[in-house]
């Protein structure tokens, strides 16, 4: 079990890991996925945030038998129309003079069409964003799940204001997590406090071991 200043040393290195890996990128070093499919959903939630929304959903499906993976996020920030839609998956749109942005997008969506699958994102101004990301589980380029419970536990500990709610599916067995029940236990005690970081830790690496993610 970490403690909070091992937690926050954990988000710097998941932030660190994603943005250096996306800066090689855009120098054009060869590799053109992620290493893991946990900074892609690191970094579409990092999105959401920044464009103002305080609640978001995760949805990780995985059906073996079917041999596909879908990982969905939905946020409540001002979502975007059409047209900026088009630019957030377009590697070189840029909504700051001098600077690429939206690079994660364009890419999770090549990983996805890369590994036999799709890729969406569905949003309505000032309501919310969809984007969904579907793949062929054995795919041999399909990257990794990564650590997703420091991916969770990272967006609480940056962000400790927002609702998140998560579920994960596996062959019919589900594992769920939602802030706002955690809150309503706590009263005005904070996500980001050390013990309340060590016992959700707890929490989501059962529920995933249960579901036997190891990948």
């Amino acid at each position: 079990m970490w403690d909070v200043s091992q937690r926050h040393m954990s988000l710097k290195s998941l932030l660190l890991k994603s943005s250096d890996w996306l800066s090689g990128e855009r120098k054009g070093e060869e590799s053109s996925m992620m290493p893991e499919l946990s900074l892609h959903i690191m970094d579409i939630m990092e999105n959401g945030i920044a464009a103002g929304a305080w609640h978001l959903d995760l949805f990780i499906e995985i059906d073996t038998a079917k041999d596909r993976l879908k990982i969905t996020v939905v946020d409540n920030g001002k979502g975007m129309d059409t047209e900026m839609i088009q630019k957030a998956m377009d590697p070189l749109f840029s909504t700051k003079q001098g600077k690429n942005w939206g690079l994660g997008i364009p890419l999770f969506m090549q990983t996805a069409e890369a590994c036999d699958g799709g890729f969406s994102i569905d949003s309505r101004e000032e309501a919310f964003t969809r984007v969904e990301a579907n793949m062929r589980l054995s795919h041999i380029d399909r990257p990794p799940l990564g650590n997703i419970a420091d991916t969770i536990l990272s967006i609480i500990v940056g962000h400790p204001e927002i609702d998140l709610y998560v579920m994960i599916k596996k062959d019919g067995a589900k594992y769920e997590f939602d802030t706002r029940i955690i809150r309503e236990i706590l009263g005005d005690v904070s996500l980001a406090t050390p013990q309340v970081l060590m016992a959700l830790e707890e929490d989501i690496t059962a529920g995933l071991e249960e579901l036997n993610l190891t990948d």
